[in-house]
């Protein structure tokens, strides 16, 4: 009888960790979401310029098109927070979810490397599409950078060198250039090792000799690049879609 009553205990009790599991990845979703979604430009440029960035030049509510509307020194305190969004949502999540009670009994933990992976790219995604803003968003890029500054400072420096090399040397615009370089991140994550004092994202999913093959780092690159490119796939599919409305009505 009594080992009967421990067992529904435990059983019990495995239920109840599973629930407050996945309540603790359903916040984590939803908060990288909306750190993410914090639209700094337009709330500091209403208060402290009493302006609406979204006015000016590319009605972009982004850093870039801050740093154009209001200056230098204004524009880049912008993208310094849109940066820390990104710094603070993976800081969180691999600090948070590395705790022992996520660990399993065989050393796993695949709560923290899926959020990991997924926690950056709801932050670019609520960027790039803030409730706040009714959806309508910046690029993205600075909250990248902020998480890859967390990640892997390398990859960081890869997308610097890219971002000016592609421009001076080739004169593309900012923008092209932007996704082209979001991609080379893909493999220079995967293959970059440097293991910073803060995060043990590295070690994560690491295979080969050596461990020099890091598929965590690669994927985080991945899912926040999709998210980077949605606003692209959106226009173009919302391109394709004017032109055949545009050549039904025509023909």
């Amino acid at each position: 009888m009594l080992s009967i009553i421990h067992l529904s205990i435990s059983n019990d009790l495995i239920r109840m960790s599973v629930i407050v599991k996945i309540i603790y990845v359903s916040l984590a979703c939803i908060g990288s979401y909306l750190l993410g979604s914090i639209p700094t430009s337009v709330w500091l440029g209403r208060l402290l310029k009493g302006r609406d960035v979204r006015e000016h030049h590319t009605r972009n509510p982004g850093g870039m098109n801050a740093i154009r509307t209001f200056g230098l020194a204004f524009g880049t305190i912008v993208l310094f927070i849109d940066c820390f969004k990104g710094t603070l949502t993976i800081a969180l999540i691999d600090q948070l979810f590395s705790l022992d009670y996520f660990v399993t009994s065989d050393g796993s933990n695949i709560i923290h490397t899926i959020l990991c992976i997924i926690g950056p790219a709801l932050a670019i995604f609520g960027h790039v599409y803030p409730f706040w803003l009714k959806f309508d968003g910046g690029q993205g890029l600075g909250v990248f950078m902020g998480t890859i500054m967390y990640v892997n400072p390398l990859v960081l420096w890869v997308y610097f060198f890219g971002f000016i090399f592609l421009t001076l040397v080739f004169k593309m615009p900012v923008r092209r250039v932007g996704t082209i370089v979001v991609l080379v991140c893909i493999p220079a994550a995967l293959f970059m090792p440097l293991a910073p004092p803060w995060s043990s994202i590295l070690s994560d999913m690491a295979f080969g000799p050596y461990n020099f093959f890091h598929l965590t780092q690669g994927l985080i690159v991945a899912a926040m690049d999709l998210a980077l490119l949605s606003r692209l796939i959106e226009n173009i599919l919302k391109g394709s879609a004017q032109g055949k409305k545009t050549g039904t009505e025509i023909g």
